[in-house]
């Protein structure tokens, strides 16, 4: 028996792996005139939308629940009603679910109202308080709220913005919004903003009859960025998602070339990693159809630092002048936002 397997071993050497393909950047013909309309828009004179002109006066009277799609400028409402509150010397208050976001808005806003009107409060920051302005994530909000309520005092803002108002349903933090807006004063006015609401007319009635007074709902479908779903085949290929204009599917079908890619996937029976995919690579794939900037989501943490790791290898090969640039673009954000000068992927940065 040893001597036959022995000999089983020398005839049926072990199979290496094959190494990892590379993709090869290409896209599909359909997509040309989808690439060709990328780019920033020509510049014109900002004249608001109807819903927002109406959102405004809308916060002045009552609460107001703001539902349109992303990139529409539901920001600019937010601007205008801070403005107006500080106008009559009063204070806001903008909550968001995210320190990221909460850190965005508070860059945005400082460039707007001037830094020393503004204050931050996450868990990771907390700075300038006291600020008539401030910007921190919905729990903090919440938790002052019990802490007002405590000391039998009354919170000390007349305007409080919930931004991303839709995580009112999420299972486990929407009972933070909820508690939110059932302890918040009557006379601080309320300004919801979601792209996702889609019971904004409940939520609306719900919250007058909590508060004792009107919601104004105010709707807006109409997308100014438009959204165009694409595929990107393992080999690199990047093609349409979907058969036929995306806007006006009501039973979206998929492209025939998908549909052909996914038919061989589940016939052949191979199994796919289920591991961080090549990000570099695809990054690669996306500049050359100037697809950047881009955000990936990914399932954890570790994905997301094994990802960075991934893009480092790639973009390694750079000339001298380049990595001069970047090293001055790192430098521009430290002194923007010191605290990620001993952030552990300033390397990788």
């Amino acid at each position: 028996m040893a001597d036959h397997h022995r000999t089983h071993q020398r005839i049926h050497p072990r199979r290496r792996k094959p190494p990892a393909a590379h993709l090869k950047p290409g896209a599909d013909a359909r997509l040309k005139r989808v690439f060709a309309g990328i780019g920033v828009p020509e510049k014109k004179p900002f004249q608001p939308d109807r819903f927002q002109v109406e959102a405004v006066a809308a916060i002045e009277r009552a609460d107001c629940l703001v539902t349109a799609p992303t990139g529409s400028g539901k920001t600019w409402i937010a601007e205008q009603a801070i403005r107006n509150v500080r106008s009559r010397g009063g204070k806001a208050w903008y909550a968001s679910p995210l320190k990221a976001l909460t850190n965005a808005k508070y860059e945005e806003f400082s460039r707007i109202f001037g830094p020393e009107n503004l204050g931050i409060l996450t868990g990771d920051r907390k700075e300038n308080s006291e600020a008539p302005i401030i910007v921190g994530t919905t729990e903090i909000l919440r938790n002052q709220l019990y802490d007002a309520m405590h000391q039998g005092e009354d919170l000390d803002t007349d305007l409080v913005i919930l931004d991303e108002a839709h995580f009112l349903g999420d299972p486990e933090r929407g009972v933070v919004w909820e508690e939110i807006m059932i302890y918040l004063p009557s006379r601080i006015p309320l300004l919801l903003l979601s792209a996702t609401v889609g019971n904004a007319r409940r939520i609306a009635d719900w919250l007058a009859s909590i508060r004792g007074k009107p919601c104004a709902v105010i709707e807006e479908t109409s997308r100014p960025v438009p959204l165009f779903p694409m595929f990107l085949h393992p080999t690199g290929t990047l093609f349409p998602l979907l058969a036929g204009p995306y806007a006006k599917q009501t039973r979206p079908r998929l492209y025939p070339k998908v549909i052909k890619y996914l038919n061989a996937r589940q016939s052949s029976g191979v199994r796919y990693s289920r591991g961080v995919p090549p990000m570099g690579e695809i990054l690669c794939v996306l500049k050359k159809y100037r697809l950047l900037p881009a955000i990936f989501f990914l399932k954890s943490r570790a994905d997301c630092d094994n990802a960075i790791k991934l893009c480092a290898t790639t973009w390694q090969s750079d000339d001298g002048e380049r990595q001069e640039l970047r090293r001055l673009r790192i430098k521009e954000l430290v002194t923007r936002s010191p605290h990620i000068a001993g952030h552990k992927q300033m390397h990788h940065l």
